[in-house]
């Protein structure tokens, strides 16, 4: 059985996953791959399999869902175009996808450039199904988003809770239960297996992906005490995220001029002890976008930049952006600092918010600057989450941030829009456009729980910086 979902596509690029389930070796240069007609060739040593190798001696994966996989690039692609991709088994159509281009440039409040963002989805949640129905509303009401942004904890490898707090596994077991959450969310019916194929997606990662507070040691997580099935959960883990989300440890770069994307996964280069969170490759990738004199920077990441330090209480939660403090500490000075104003999509905290941070004459010019984040979270809610909801809920952001007093930031003016104070399972619809050298956003909150009514949860316009 073959499956084909888009990841990122570009003006004139798309990056398609190609997936082979029950296909032996022999068979798969028999696979062929079409867009719009157009053979897309798919090289023979493209193909990998999963599981892959691995460098420890102590395990040996069974393995319990055996597939192959390859990531193909079409660079024949024209901006503002929707294109149809089919892949066949020996002659016959198995799957289908479709996507359609970015657009050359951001055009106005008539042609904006849509993206729809969504976290943390659960399938074992009967809600899990209404994903594909939410995506179906927006199709019908003109409103298909050029991109969906998945900003963490598509899958939770960790749940439900009373599999992993109560019990111990092998590393057998492990493999067994963890394939089948990735099976259930990517291929059942359940899952998103109608939602991928239609439409472009950009993925990173947190720590469902993973589990609980990853890479270290977890209360609620009893295996990960343990080295061995901790070591032998992070290598699974990581293996399963590559081979269906795509190599999320580097960063991806792209642009509808004049916004300019950066996707920075925070959490599968970091470190045990909260010691660092990116890789080298990844900081060089930050600084260099983050130094562009002009336009919009848009930074997806899979954690809030707004939310303080856990107060070291990360072996019963997750540990956040700020408790990295070195790392947290530059990456914030890059915001605040910036000469263009900054757009960031995030999720996981389970609540919906938009906050902003204003900056007079930011990055040494004479105009303002700002950092406004969008928070969606959850599209569907992990089992045990709601007392977890209970416990935390929605909060707003922060008037100083876990950083020095020193800081750039603290001569912030934080604000955050109390009417959008949402614990509800959907997702938030992010409309990018300009009004001449000034580019807004407009965010609709869709919840799950008001399908059927003629009108999403919210919606409101805000100014998020000049694009000068």
């Amino acid at each position: 059985m073959l499956h084909l979902v888009p990841h990122l596509v570009t003006q004139r690029r798309a990056r398609l996953w190609l997936c082979a389930r029950d296909v032996d070796d022999a068979q798969l240069d028999s696979i062929t791959l079409e867009v719009n007609g157009v053979d897309v060739p798919v090289p023979a040593r493209g193909w990998r399999r999963f599981p892959g190798e691995t460098s420890s001696q102590r395990w040996r994966w069974a393995p319990a869902m055996p597939l192959h996989y390859q990531f193909i690039d079409d660079p024949t692609l024209a901006p503002g175009r929707t294109y149809e991709a089919t892949a066949q088994f020996a002659g016959e159509e198995q799957a289908r996808a479709r996507f359609t281009t970015l657009p050359e440039q951001l055009g106005d409040e008539t042609r904006p450039l849509r993206v729809l963002l969504s976290s943390c989805y659960f399938t074992g949640n009967k809600r899990s199904r209404l994903a594909a129905t939410l995506s179906a509303r927006l199709e019908r009401n003109g409103l298909r988003p050029h991109l969906r942004v998945w900003a963490g904890d598509q899958v939770y490898l960790d749940a439900p809770w009373y599999e992993f707090t109560i019990k111990t596994h092998s590393v057998s077991e492990l493999e067994r239960l963890h394939c089948t959450a990735y099976a259930r969310t990517w291929f059942a019916e359940q899952g998103l297996s109608t939602v991928l194929p239609n439409g472009a997606n950009v993925f990173c990662t947190d720590d469902h992906e993973l589990w609980n507070n990853a890479p270290d040691p977890s209360s609620v997580a009893r295996d990960t005490r343990k080295r061995v099935t901790r070591e032998a959960w992070l290598d699974l883990g990581r293996q399963l995220g590559q081979a269906f989300q795509g190599d999320t440890g580097t960063a991806q770069r792209f642009s509808v001029p004049p916004v300019d994307f950066l996707v920075l996964d925070v959490r599968v280069h970091r470190t045990e002890h909260h010691e660092s969170l990116f890789s080298t490759a990844q900081w060089a990738e930050l600084r260099d976008w983050a130094a562009q004199p002009r336009g919009l920077g848009v930074l997806v990441v899979g954690q809030p930049v707004f939310h303080p330090r856990t107060r070291s209480r990360g072996a019963n939660a997750d540990y956040h952006l700020a408790d990295y403090t070195a790392d947290y500490t530059e990456l914030m000075d890059l915001l605040s600092r910036a000469s263009r104003s900054t757009v960031v999509l995030s999720g996981d905290v389970h609540f919906s918010r938009v906050a902003w941070a204003s900056f007079p004459g930011g990055g040494g010019s004479s105009a303002d600057t700002r950092v406004t984040e969008f928070i969606s979270s959850p599209l569907s809610m992990v089992a045990g989450g709601r007392l977890l909801s209970l416990l935390d809920g929605w909060m707003p952001a922060p008037q100083k941030m876990s950083l020095p007093a020193t800081h750039s930031f603290n001569r912030a003016t934080m604000q955050t829009d109390q009417r959008l104070r949402s614990t509800a399972e959907g997702a938030m619809l992010v409309e990018f456009y300009r009004r001449g050298w000034r580019a807004f956003c407009s965010v609709t909150h869709w919840r799950l729980q008001d399908l059927e009514r003629p009108q999403p949860h919210f919606r409101q316009e805000y100014f998020v910086g000049t694009i000068t």
